[in-house]
């Protein structure tokens, strides 16, 4: 779950445990501190820098011009892909049973991120899922697969958002559906909300996660037809630690004391 301009992870923690989804782990990364121009050119947390909030011209880019900071925006989403490609490769979890998550700034990356993860991850699948919440995604070029395609997108945008406006939104949606053919694309726009999170949305995307990620009822069978892969998963959704162990009969032996 990527956070928006100026924010942190760990403003972004709490979801956690409000979702009360005990079979889910979830990642808050924090982005790298930048000078970023709208803001006189202070630093702060920022995966991208931004040199305005003007509405006009928001609009105008929605019609075709370049965004912002492709090149801030590419590394940003260079780490994503990579933190997704070791989550894989260090707990087992599979790329479909792993969403992407992102507010404003933070879901803009999430978008661009999607959009690339035909040629990420090594052949490791891909994802269960996008959240983009109060964000946008300019005209783009991408040759998009049809597993991406039918990737289900969760797109949520307050009606009274004064600094990514409604309309941008909406036109980010009819671009995602309409040039980029994606199949799956759930948007919705929530009266009165501003630029930020409402109970409504919040329970918006847990009705999402739960339906992507259903917990799965684990037994003593499951557990011997695991692949090293899938036992250190379960491990790690258990709360355990695998990275210590070596052989697999010792991961079923632990898995099976997590039952």
């Amino acid at each position: 779950m990527l956070h928006g301009l100026g924010d942190t992870g760990n403003r972004w923690a709490p979801v956690a445990p409000e979702m009360a989804m005990d079979h889910v782990k979830w990642i808050f990364p924090t982005a790298p501190t930048r000078p970023i121009t709208v803001n006189m050119g202070m630093s702060m947390p920022g995966w991208f820098d931004i040199d305005h909030l003007d509405e006009a011209k928001f609009v105008e880019m929605m019609q075709g011009t370049t965004g912002f900071d492709d090149e801030g925006t590419n590394e940003s989403v260079d780490y994503v892909l990579k933190l997704i490609e070791a989550e894989i490769k260090s707990t087992g979890i599979p790329a479909d049973r792993i969403v992407l998550g992102g507010f404003s700034q933070g879901g803009h990356v999430a978008l661009k991120a999607i959009l690339r993860q035909r040629d990420s991850f090594a052949g490791m699948g891909r994802l269960a899922g996008i959240m983009a919440l109060s964000t946008w995604i300019e005209p783009v070029q991408a040759e998009v697969d049809e597993a991406t395609r039918k990737t289900p997108l969760l797109y949520g945008h307050g009606s009274s958002d004064p600094l990514i406006p409604a309309q941008v939104a909406q036109l980010s949606a009819d671009h995602l559906r309409q040039k980029l053919n994606f199949q799956d694309v759930r948007f919705k726009m929530y009266p009165g909300m501003q630029h930020s999170t409402c109970f409504e949305e919040m329970e918006d995307m847990k009705t999402f996660l739960m339906t992507l990620l259903p917990p799965k009822d684990i037994d003593a069978e499951d557990i011997e037809s695991m692949s090293v892969r899938e036992l250190k998963s379960f491990i790690v959704r258990k709360g355990g630690d695998p990275s210590a162990i070596l052989e697999k009969g010792e991961l079923k032996q632990a898995a099976r004391s997590l039952l």
